[in-house]
């Protein structure tokens, strides 16, 4: 069972790696994360609102970028840290992309991201009256204008060379972890570099800077590093194939511009309105990859522990299922080993018995003769007469068990059942009593079969008599005529059994009903649960052999308590399938998606009856009893209940199917039992609940489900 679960955990795995498998083919390069999926309709859309949004918003604020505000003294300190840990955020992510993919693209836009997040420490440590009035590291007056111009310069760089870079042949990189680490290498020196050029260097640069107002030179720098950003967006936008990163970057670099726009192009130096508002476009430009990273992850992680969910579930099912096979198999080798014990049983029986009867024909035979001679000698006359009538009941012992070891001769013909059935009544009702109704249920269109009917009389007599047994006290006797198909999966259940069509005799009393452990021996010879003396035990024995010699089938069904069922299938006259195999077989009628609830106490027939709902296209669900029915129906809208009518606990199915129906005025109720339809523990059935008698087959439930949904 274990290696099955695991193969199947394997094809799950395979499949849900498929469903990752690259779109374009490629599959040494999945298609799993943001730097290589398409952007679809929605993002794409949604990307181009923020960015007219955005433009908006700057074209109103540039007439005003020069109006000057307050200074705030911890704006700086907090606005870099949030960039900080942004771009620091946005760097781990990008980095873990190429891990994953091994494109050198998306190890450069890593790289620009780690640039912009560590360029922030020098340029945070130089900036005027923060840490120092003119800032640390040895900072001058022009150190911090200039880690801001190399800041907003080389970040455009790293995006136009990632929009180059992306799906050309150098992109792939043959091993991830060491061009990464040649990567971090490179950006810390060039962030090293840029720190020292613009602190110690900084007597060889132009003056950006006068006093908090941006010199003439600005002017032209800033214009420089403004056409880089725009060179980067136009990259972007004229990119063939673009991922859902690049629709999020064209939105970064257009922020970007923004930024650039109103802190260093329109506005007049620091603290006036375009300084503050270009560093809130610096914000949402460092925030926007990074949000849609983290909410991409947060569902990627969602859908893996759904996937896994459903893994474990079907994991589950597929070990119950497993488990009900084994039991399957387990209940179909005991039936095996039961059908080869009792074949066992009447090979010894009837050898037995026919030995048996040769010596009782001796015996038999030499005491007629000692009557005829000695019939003058009342004594001779009355001890062999007392001798006689002992070997004649031993004659009669042998005759059982050679029914049972199915030796006994037969003398088949053609029988109309029901005929045969109102006949024996009449006999019944002498032999059974005042104080025992026996009621009849006879099948106009009852198949006819080919039976010995002296036997099968004296198989219905005998289940009467047991029945009888059962009722000391009176009760009654209920003998049903049906047509019955049994099919492949109740012939695999059964090993004596071919699957096809039979007449069925149902005869049911209401006695006390046989103990789950006698009921596995019933049909043994000379086993017996009346008291001493009051049976040979050879009676089921002789209906069990005559059946099969009959190639028939019986199964019985009892509660204590309750009564008993048996039911006998003999095969459908020959003639008369051949004279009726033009009218061909009624298909089953499927379901139409609706809600069948299933009550069943027993585990395996409940297994069966959902799966056979499941096929007959039902939504099924299920419930162990009464209790737990009632919460299903508060919880989940039902079309029809299917309960059976004998469960364990205080509730009863007819007593359910009462309750459910006072609430739920639409529920359709279909009952199931191993009982006909009397009343079922003391209970009158629901009106208008129609009853399917266990066992039955898939195309009687189809038919009773399909007559109960449509009534």
């Amino acid at each position: 069972m274990a290696l099955r679960s695991e193969g199947y955990r394997d094809d799950l795995v395979a499949a849900r790696s498929a469903a990752l498998s690259p779109i374009g083919g490629d599959s040494e390069r999945p298609h799993a994360v943001l730097a290589s999926m398409r952007a679809g309709p929605r993002e794409r859309r949604l990307a181009l609102v923020l960015a007219l949004l955005s433009t908006l918003a700057f074209a109103v604020m540039v007439p005003y970028a020069r109006l000057p505000l307050p200074k705030v003294s911890a704006f700086i300190p907090a606005y870099e840290s949030a960039l900080f840990i942004n771009d620091a955020i946005t760097a781990v992510l990008l980095l873990g992309q190429f891990l994953h993919l091994r494109s050198r693209a998306v190890l450069l836009l890593a790289a620009g991201y780690l640039f912009d997040a560590l360029i922030i420490i020098p340029h945070l440590l130089s900036y005027p009256d923060v840490f120092a009035v003119t800032g640390l590291l040895g900072a001058g007056p022009q150190t911090t204008v200039w880690l801001y111009v190399a800041w907003h310069g080389l970040f455009p760089a790293f995006v136009a060379a990632y929009a180059l870079l992306t799906g050309s042949r150098w992109d792939l990189a043959s091993t991830g972890r060491r061009d990464a680490a040649i990567a971090l290498g490179a950006v810390a020196l060039l962030v090293a570099l840029v720190t020292l050029v613009t602190t110690h260097g900084q007597l060889w640069l132009p003056s950006l800077m006068e006093g908090s107002h941006y010199s003439s030179a600005m002017k032209f720098v800033i214009g420089v590093v403004w056409v880089s950003s725009l060179v980067a967006l136009v990259a972007l936008l004229v990119k063939r194939s673009r991922s859902v990163i690049d629709t999020w970057l064209t939105l970064v670099m257009c922020a970007w511009l923004f930024d650039v726009g109103l802190s260093a192009v329109f506005n007049a130096g620091r603290y006036d309105l375009g300084f503050y508002a270009g560093r809130a476009y610096g914000l949402l430009a460092a925030s926007f990859v990074l949000v849609v990273v983290l909410l991409e992850t947060s569902g990627l992680y969602s859908r893996l522990a759904e996937s896994n969910e459903q893994l474990a579930n079907e994991t589950k099912r597929l070990e119950a299922d497993v488990r009900s096979r084994a039991r399957a198999q387990e209940q179909v080798e005991a039936q095996l080993r039961q059908a080869q014990k009792m074949e066992a049983i009447g090979n010894l029986t009837g050898g037995m018995a026919h030995d048996f009867n040769n010596l009782l024909a001796v015996i038999i035979g030499n005491l007629d003769a000692l009557v005829e001679r000695r019939k003058d000698d009342t004594e001779i006359r009355e001890l062999a007469g007392d001798s006689l009538e002992a070997a004649i009941h031993g004659a009669d012992l042998t005759q059982r068990l050679l029914a049972f070891a199915r030796r006994q001769p037969l003398t088949p013909q053609r029988i109309e059942l029901n005929e045969l059935v109102a006949g024996i009544t009449k006999l019944l009702s002498r032999v059974l009593g005042e104080n025992i109704a026996i009621t009849l249920d006879l099948d106009p269109k009852l198949w006819p079969v080919v039976a010995d009917p002296a036997q099968l009389e004296a198989a219905l007599t005998n289940l009467a008599t047991n029945a009888r047994d059962a009722m000391p006290n009176g009760g009654g006797l209920r003998i049903v005529t049906r047509n019955q198909r049994l099919d492949a999966d109740y012939a695999a259940e059964h090993a004596e059994i071919s699957a096809g069509d039979y007449a069925m005799i149902e005869v049911s009393d209401t006695g006390s009903g046989i103990a789950p452990d006698a009921l596995e021996r019933i049909f043994e010879p000379f086993f017996t649960t009346k008291d001493q003396g009051k049976g040979t035990g050879l009676g089921l024995s002789m209906v069990y052999g005559f059946m099969k010699q009959s190639k028939g089938h019986i199964n019985v069904y009892s509660e204590l308590g309750i009564g008993t069922t048996f039911r006998l299938y003999l095969p459908r006259a020959e003639e008369d399938r051949k004279a009726a195999a033009t009218l061909g077989a009624t298909p089953q009628r499927k379901g139409h998606g609706e809600t069948v609830l299933v009550v069943e106490d027993n585990a395996s027939l409940r297994r069966v009856a959902v799966r056979q709902l499941r096929e007959l296209g039902y939504r099924a669900l299920e419930a162990d009893n009464a209790e737990s029915a009632v919460a299903v129906l508060e919880r989940e809208p039902v079309d029809l209940l299917f309960t059976d009518v004998i469960m364990t606990g205080v509730t009863t199915g007819i007593e359910l199917a009462r309750m459910a129906r006072e609430r739920w005025r639409g529920l359709r109720v279909l009952l199931t039992s191993g009982f006909p339809e009397v009343k079922a523990n003391g209970a009158a059935q629901p009106v208008e609940a129609r009853l399917l008698n266990k066992p039955y087959r898939r195309e009687d439930l189809a038919k009773a489900l399909r007559e109960t949904l449509d009534a």
